[in-house]
């Protein structure tokens, strides 16, 4: 009787939670390019990439014993992913040298037909955040981040306080950030917040 390939891999995740090592390497080679391009497409960085698939293939390692053989495997390695990158891009708005990196190997790469897409979107979803704040905050919110104008110069040419600007400009940050967990998925989010918010 020939075996269903969903029988195959419920026997070869089976020995990896046994640390089968040749079973291990099965799914690393079955895996590793899809992931490789998934984690590619999100950070545009080849180094970021290549540590993208060594952190979840370790962690799948470190977790073999908890692996369910009824689960799909290729599910479980992109959840992995995932969350890896999402991480990954949390931190970046706290780490300015990961920032530079993420963002300017964005700014600098040549974008494919949909990566243009998504792109335009992201840059609808922000225009709309933003679009939706009252006037005056919004005038100061983008004195603030679309011309980097110091929380003083701005205070100085509308004739206000620093105190008032700086917090319309939180007010705004609130604001934006409500709207984008609302009308965007979590990637979406996390991208245009460090676009946003950085």
């Amino acid at each position: 009787m020939i075996k269903s390939s969903k029988n195959i891999e419920r026997e070869i995740v089976e020995k990896v939670a046994n640390g089968d090592h040749q079973a291990f390497r099965i799914i690393f080679d079955q895996y590793k390019d899809v992931l490789y391009g998934y984690s590619y497409k999100l950070t545009k960085s080849t180094v970021l990439a290549e540590e993208a698939i060594q952190e979840v293939f370790l962690k799948f390692w470190q977790n073999r014993k908890d692996l369910n053989a009824d689960l799909s495997i290729k599910a479980y390695l992109y959840k992995i992913t995932r969350n890896h990158l999402f991480n990954l891009l949390r931190n970046a708005a706290y780490d300015h040298q990961l920032k530079q990196q993420l963002f300017y190997n964005r700014q600098d790469s040549h974008y494919s037909t949909e990566d243009q897409l998504v792109y335009r979107d992201l840059e609808t979803f922000k225009n709309q955040a933003i679009a939706n704040l009252p006037p005056k905050m919004q005038e100061i919110f983008q004195m603030s981040r679309a011309e980097g104008m110091s929380h003083q110069e701005i205070a100085h040419q509308l004739g206000i306080s620093q105190h008032t600007v700086k917090d319309q400009i939180v007010k705004a940050l609130k604001s934006i950030k409500e709207y984008l967990r609302i009308h965007t998925d979590i990637a979406v989010n996390i991208i245009l917040f460090m676009q946003i918010f950085c």
